[in-house]
């Protein structure tokens, strides 16, 4: 691919029915997404709850998401991109109704607590034109990525003895680190000179050595360029990551979902 893209053939790739450059792209974006944080973490012999973040530790149902992604057309058919979102959310404390087992320690019903998660997503996706003219494209896509989850659950408890009262804060933590991959197909299309209609879906279930872990990443996005080269939009985004262990694993894992509307700039070369 990347010899491709120095041959002279191939250097002129945009389109002769719109005027926005198409050789390099670069999307800068965020709002407040719709979030669904189930995670687990267990004590390695078989115990362990699984904890709604929002529901359960009072974790805001919406957080802001930033993202950034660029795009390469390498060739006619050819592009790449690279990308990344981060978002992460605290919540305002909440007295647990129940029992909560979250690694090695217990969180006792009628315990104040508060809760904190977020995740960072490095990814590069391919995608191949089977069919592209001047307004139109359609074909497969493949995706790599690096996911980050981290979450934790604190509670600062008052004691009480003969010498007085104490407060100590019990807090615990968990991070995982996960490699994916997924696969689908995009599409993108001009009905209008500086109008461009864009949409792309992956997904993959995998089955790992006592685990399973599947991946949905969708959006579709509306961009509109008042100049040439820097356009506007509105983008809906669904991400979804589920990471199911063994029950004698001491891994975090569960599920997260991000949902909603973004506002993106974008940048045309």
């Amino acid at each position: 691919m990347l010899s491709l893209a120095g041959s002279p053939c191939l250097a002129q790739t945009g389109s002769s029915f719109s005027d926005v450059p198409d050789h390099y792209r670069l999307e800068l974006g965020g709002f407040r997404l719709g979030s669904d944080t189930t995670l687990r973490l267990n004590n390695g012999t078989g115990g362990g709850s699984d904890v709604n973040f929002e529901d359960g530790l009072a974790l805001p149902d919406t957080s802001t998401r930033f993202y950034i992604e660029g795009y390469w057309r390498v060739g006619r058919r050819h592009e790449l991109s690279l990308g990344w979102f981060g978002t992460h959310s605290e919540g305002p404390g909440k007295t647990l109704s129940r029992d909560v087992v979250w690694g090695d320690r217990v969180f006792t019903a009628s315990t104040q607590v508060q809760g904190k998660a977020g995740a960072d997503y490095f990814s590069g996706v391919y995608r191949f034109a089977a069919y592209r003219n001047d307004r139109f494209e359609i074909g497969p896509a493949v995706g790599i990525g690096y996911l980050s989850v981290d979450a934790s659950i604190r509670t600062t408890p008052s004691l009480t003895g003969s010498s007085g009262s104490a407060s100590t804060t019990f807090e615990q933590s968990a991070s995982k680190g996960q490699i994916t991959g997924d696969l689908g197909a995009y599409l993108a299309w001009w009905p209008a000179k500086r109008f461009l209609l864009r949409g792309d879906g992956r997904y993959i279930l995998v089955k790992p050595e006592k685990a399973e872990a599947s991946i949905t990443d969708a959006r579709a996005s509306a961009i509109y360029h008042p100049w040439r080269k820097v356009g506007v939009g509105l983008q809906y985004t669904y991400t979804k990551f589920r990471y199911d262990r063994d029950i004698l694993s001491r891994e975090l894992g569960g599920s997260l979902r991000y949902s909603g509307i973004q506002l993106l700039a974008s940048f045309a070369f």
